[in-house]
């Protein structure tokens, strides 16, 4: 239900521009294949709104919201969002490899490695050699890490209430069951 309520108000934004009055009512006459049925010079000027109803955008849309807002709160404690999502993957994990935090932080392998070693630098993780394999790296919060991570997750945690105020639990709850279930089609497609 939370996607439904997420997709109606991205869709009276992106419809109006944000300005009442300025609606866009064609959203209705385009199909899932961006047909419009209008004539091109119209379509053209006025656009088909066919991202509307587009739920990929939205996701995004709202993703970068959140980040843009958690970013500003992050630079208040000298921390950015990189840094951010590495700390999260850590604490959240326990130590990992390069290649697993590139899995579960979705940044590029040269990020990851500029931004671990600055993290080192700063005296947040350790990296150590894999015993198994002398080729593998593999990085861990140190304790300096984790009390950064602990003074910094109310203010993530305040971010999030923020964001989620109106919805109910049970919405909240049936937000995240789909969305994994989303991340699982999407994972076992690629």
């Amino acid at each position: 239900m939370y996607l439904h309520i997420l997709v109606y108000v991205a869709s009276r934004v992106y419809q109006t521009g944000g300005r009442p009055g300025k609606e866009r009512n064609h959203v209705d006459e385009v199909s899932e294949d961006g047909a419009d049925q209008r004539p091109p010079a119209e379509d053209l000027e006025a656009g088909n709104g066919w991202i509307a109803k587009y739920l990929p955008y939205q996701l995004y849309k709202v993703t970068n919201l959140l980040n843009q807002r958690l970013h500003k709160r992050l630079k208040l404690t000298g921390v950015n969002l990189s840094q951010w999502r590495i700390m999260s993957v850590l604490r959240s994990y326990g130590r990992l490899t390069l290649s697993q935090i590139i899995e579960h932080t979705l940044m590029e392998q040269p990020t990851v490695s500029r931004v671990v070693a600055q993290l080192e630098r700063d005296g947040i993780v350790t990296r150590h050699t894999c015993d198994e394999d002398s080729r593998v790296v593999q990085v861990q919060l140190t304790t300096q890490g984790a009390n950064t991570f602990n003074e910094i997750v109310p203010t993530a945690f305040r971010h999030q209430k923020i964001a989620f105020e109106t919805l109910p639990a049970d919405e909240l709850k049936s937000l995240q069951q789909t969305l994994r279930k989303i991340e699982r089609n999407i994972t076992q497609v690629i």
